[in-house]
């Protein structure tokens, strides 16, 4: 049979966001009915796949199910097409720090979905994420969790709240700039960009109780 279906993508690839409401079309080609072995334990994992009823598996740990392709289309074609031959072609994009990455403009379908399968709900498409936050990201909300703390539990001199407002200032301002900086679109990332805590803020947290 062949169908041309229609799956939302997210806003960016491997990325857990979908406000822009963005879908790409495919098109299967392959069996009506797909005989599909999956594990019973263990995450329920897709075992394999073929256009007959298997004939021997381990009933204690697997069992054998139909997919319907006219219904359960973007799972078939995961299964059918995932080792297909893919003209990706790619965009080159300016990172933050005028390094430049590769983005990939038509995604095969496995790129951002794979196929699923449980007790409950059947087959279906999971999306592909990835880990968004890089270390860079991760030291700079250490460092401004460290100075929020104290202002939150003190009232200081006006010089001081003037020192720490204008590094709250920086760092938001650092973090709305990494919060699209993915790890795969960069080799490196220079930590020196990094907003420090001033020497003199942290010389006057010294001086307080410690917060945990």
């Amino acid at each position: 049979m062949e169908k041309t279906f229609t799956v939302n993508v997210p806003d960016d690839l491997w990325v857990d966001a979908w406000t822009e409401n963005k879908t790409t079309d495919y098109t299967y080609n392959g069996p009506a009915t797909l005989h599909v072995v999956v594990r019973t334990i263990d995450g329920f994992d897709i075992v394999s796949w073929s256009e007959t009823a298997p004939t021997a598996i381990n009933e204690d740990i697997e069992q054998a199910v139909e997919l319907d392709a006219n219904t359960d289309t973007g799972v078939a074609w995961a299964m059918i097409h995932e080792g297909d031959d893919w003209d990706y072609t790619y965009t080159t994009i300016t990172n933050h720090d005028d390094s430049t990455h590769e983005e990939m403009n038509n995604p095969k379908l496995t790129d951002i979905y794979e196929a699923v399968w449980s007790p409950g709900d059947g087959f279906a498409l999971a999306p592909i994420y990835k880990e968004t936050e890089t270390m860079a990201e991760r030291t700079a909300k250490e460092r401004k969790s460290y100075v929020v703390k104290y202002d939150d539990a003190y009232d200081f001199d006006a010089d001081t709240q003037a020192v720490i407002d204008q590094f709250k200032t920086d760092m938001d301002a650092y973090l709305a700039t990494m919060a699209t900086a993915y790890p795969w679109r960069y080799v490196t990332i220079d930590h020196n960009a990094i907003p420090k805590v001033p020497a003199s803020l942290v010389a006057t947290f010294n001086t307080l109780p410690d917060i945990a």
